[in-house]
Parts: C-alpha cells; structure tokens; sequence
C-alpha cells in the first residue's frame, strides 16, 4: 500500500445538501473518491481523508474550491495524476474534481 496526497479543485453537485458543504476551512473529512485508470479505463474506489484548504466556512456555489486530498492504495498513481477528473462518493456523487498537483509525503 502507497501514500498518495495531492491538491484538486473541487465542484459540489449542491453544496448546501452535501456533506463536504459544511466542511470548514482546515476541517478534514474522510470520504470515498472514485477514480478511473489510465492503463484499463475502470473505476476503483479509494478511502480517503479530505481537508478544505483555506479559512472561509461558507462553500461558493459555483466556483471550485482547492482541497487536499490524502489516500492510500496500491498504485494509485494510476488514477490520480495531475489533470485527472475523478468523484466524492458517499452513497451517490458529491461532486467533482481536478487535481491539479500531487504532493509529496
């Protein structure tokens, strides 16, 4: 299992009626993302901590937010490259998000 963290700009669905809308600045979350491979093209789902970057506490309706976003998996550099899409998942999509830069831990 691989350490992988990495910066994305994310878009809720419906921030008011999503649980990563009343996450705070700083607050971290832990949620499901799916991502898809470069190599086969399918989906595979990862654990993952999310913290919101910046203070504000309101979530704006259409403009994206950075996040950070912490998981482990086996290879998960497949799925998670800069410039890949991928999805929150908690029982149906949250939302949807770029990232923009891996981190390194």
């Amino acid at each position: 299992m691989k350490r992988y963290k990495f910066q994305a700009l994310v878009t809720l669905g419906s921030a008011q009626d999503s649980a990563l809308g009343t996450l705070g600045g700083g607050q971290a979350r832990r949620v499901v993302v799916r991502g898809r491979s470069h190599d086969t093209g399918t989906n595979r789902f990862f654990t993952a901590l999310v913290t919101k970057n910046g203070w504000d506490r309101t979530w704006p309706e259409e403009d994206p937010v950075l996040m950070t976003v912490a998981l482990m998996g086996d290879d998960p550099g497949e799925y998670f490259e800069p410039g890949d899409h991928f999805a929150f998942w908690l029982g149906h999509d949250l939302g949807q998000g770029v990232v923009t830069r891996r981190l390194f831990i």
